[in-house]
């Protein structure tokens, strides 16, 4: 089994670790997000050009466009792995989550790992990264708990829909963050099993590879400079007030319940 891997999630699920443990592997390269692959990939403009005016107009191949498509993705996930001398790549953004379909269709020999964490963790997570757009509006999730509470919930929901699309029969694994941090050698020989690697215990050790980090994985420098640890788990417990946290529960209970999640 030699396809690509595709990881997403809700942004501050453990992306970046999980990235880190996979580029550790000696056959698989992961590097830092690319972003284009969804970002292209949920705007109109994309499905637009299959469409019946390009076809017309254009004479463009609706399964050509997606073969190019699909080149333009994996060409420089392809080079960074030869580069690295490894025969296998794998793309970790956030946001792949929204187009694991999409991706399915255009890779038929790729797997899918879908990360989730503790909605209430995320939420303490993002109040505490602060994160604006470019007229320095703090961003809805970044806002208030009930705002961080509901992007975890609409981007999980998304994943879980996902998870039961047809397409992605047998091709997708849900992975909780807690497990990998407290548990990251089971939790990777999981992983391992599913996308038909052998484990490598060099996987683990992230704090001896100080591999290079970018963009968004900068803010949590210290964490990943560290051997993986549990410390981020349960975090809500000191940073959330007691009656926040049960108010996030109790407005999306049904998905911490589907999740795993207790209310105590």
């Amino acid at each position: 089994m030699n396809g690509p891997i595709f990881i997403g999630g809700a942004p501050r699920s453990g992306l970046a670790l999980l990235r880190l443990m996979l580029d550790g592997h000696p056959a698989i390269s992961c590097g830092p997000d690319v972003g284009h692959v969804a970002l292209t990939m949920t705007s109109s403009d994309f499905e637009s050009t299959l469409g019946d005016l390009h076809r017309e107009h254009f004479f463009l191949d609706a399964e050509k466009v997606r073969r190019i498509f699909a080149r333009a993705i994996a060409a420089p996930m392809e080079k960074r792995a030869a580069a690295l001398g490894k025969a296998r790549w794998a793309d970790k953004t956030a946001f792949n989550i929204l187009v694991f379909e999409r991706l399915a269709q255009l890779f038929p020999e790729a797997r899918f790992l879908h990360l989730v964490r503790d909605g209430r963790d995320l939420a303490a997570s993002l109040m505490e990264r602060q994160w604006r757009d470019p007229s320095g509006r703090l961003f809805d999730q970044c806002a208030s708990l009930s705002g961080a509470a509901r992007y975890w919930a609409s981007i999980v929901t998304r994943g879980l829909r996902a998870e039961a699309d047809p397409s992605l029969a047998g091709r997708i694994l849900r992975l909780r963050y807690e497990d990998l941090a407290a548990q990251p050698g089971e939790t990777l020989r999981q992983v391992c099993s599913f996308i038909g690697a052998a484990f490598d215990p060099g996987m683990l050790a992230i704090e001896r590879r100080q591999a290079p980090l970018a963009g968004l994985e900068l803010e949590s420098a210290d964490r990943l400079r560290r051997p993986v640890n549990a410390d981020a788990i349960g975090r809500w417990r000191r940073d959330l007030r007691q009656e926040d946290a049960a108010a996030l529960y109790a407005a999306h209970r049904p998905l911490f319940e589907a999740l795993g999640y207790r209310a105590i």
